[in-house]
């Protein structure tokens, strides 16, 4: 929890330094998005653990911003968002009901496509699916989703959330 305090803090320091729309969230806005480290595992128990930091524009369909990554499958390295896939939009401001008091705090499932660049061995592509729970205070994340970042990448499909937060801030 204190990582994800300190993962806020940082992002609305950055969030104050990108020029962007005051009015209210649309999923048709420009969002930055961060993740604390997150571990995530595959059926066959494999595990991925990842970080991210970056932007993208659900009007444009744009994405950009890297991470890293470790796993028991896959090895170490890094990768890039290349674009937006789909972002289902959940709503500003609450989390199980409770009122952060910052419309700027957004959630919503978010798909990219991005760039694995082992740090041996050849790069692959795969897919990112960042789930957030953030939601407005008249509407609720989908039943059965929960918070966390799902990796499609190489045969492997790390689909089982373990640990780890992340948060999208309307820039």
């Amino acid at each position: 929890m204190r990582r994800m305090i300190l993962m806020i803090a940082v992002a609305l320091a950055a969030a104050a330094l990108v020029a962007g729309s005051a009015g209210g969230a649309t999923s048709k806005s420009s969002y930055l998005v961060f993740s604390e480290p997150s571990v995530t595992a595959a059926g066959n128990g494999a595990t991925i653990e990842t970080e991210l930091a970056g932007v993208f524009d659900a009007s444009a369909k744009t994405a950009s911003g890297d991470g890293e990554y470790t796993s028991t499958a896959l090895g170490s390295g890094t990768f890039s968002l290349t674009r937006l896939i789909a972002f289902q939009f959940y709503g500003c401001g609450f989390v199980d009901d409770v009122d952060l008091g910052d419309p700027t705090l957004c959630g919503g499932r978010l798909v990219l496509a991005g760039h694995f660049t082992p740090d041996s061995g050849t790069p692959f592509d795969g897919t990112i699916e960042i789930n957030c729970q953030i939601h407005g205070p008249s509407n609720q994340a989908p039943p059965g989703t929960s918070e966390g970042i799902k990796i499609n990448t190489r045969g492997v499909n790390f689909n089982k959330h373990i640990e780890g937060d992340n948060v999208f801030i309307k820039a």
